[in-house]
């Protein structure tokens, strides 16, 4: 048996080790680059429509022009709500597939410019509820368990063809 001082810089070499491994092994994404500039306003022939959900009286698009997939693989589009009401919401996102995440990098105004988000943050994709566009969008068309579509014309395919259904519970 070895004398416990012997142990202690093998024990501390295993743990380095260790912890290198690990870090080369993280999914988690490096820190986030600097946002690409805002895609133009969407216009309305360019929007694709997809299906969130059967109980939903929303309509929801996707602006075909703003798809980009970064070399990190998030996932950047301007997202537009119609409500039955006549209220319309555009937002534009990006989606990290690899950690079921999402951001909002800028809103819509009404004169059809952007409002950029000072400090826009990582949020968890929550499923639930007819208003669950982020959850349709990671889940039926752009990511394929932890990756994503590999570039925009994969991203475009999935959203012209019919939705899978998927979920982020277990079962």
């Amino acid at each position: 048996m070895m004398p416990m001082q012997s142990r202690i810089p093998v024990v501390a070499a295993w743990i380095s080790a260790l912890q290198l491994l690990t870090s080369a092994c993280s999914t988690t994404p490096a820190a986030d680059a600097p946002e690409p500039p805002l895609p133009g306003y969407p216009s309305d022939q360019k929007l694709i429509p997809f299906t969130v959900s059967e109980l939903s009286g929303n309509r929801f698009y996707v602006d075909q022009e703003s798809l980009d997939v970064d070399p990190d693989r998030d996932v950047r589009l301007t997202v537009v709500v119609d409500a039955p009401g006549g209220a319309r919401t555009v937002t534009h996102e990006a989606i990290r597939c690899q950690t079921a995440e999402f951001k909002i990098l800028a809103i819509g105004r009404r004169d059809r410019q952007w409002t950029a988000l000072a400090d826009p943050q990582w949020r968890r994709i929550e499923e639930g509820g007819p208003n669950r566009q982020r959850a349709a969008l990671a889940l039926e068309y752009l990511c394929d368990g932890p990756t994503s579509v590999l570039d925009r014309d994969a991203a475009l395919r999935a959203l012209r063809a019919s939705p899978r259904t998927k979920s982020f519970q277990k079962p």
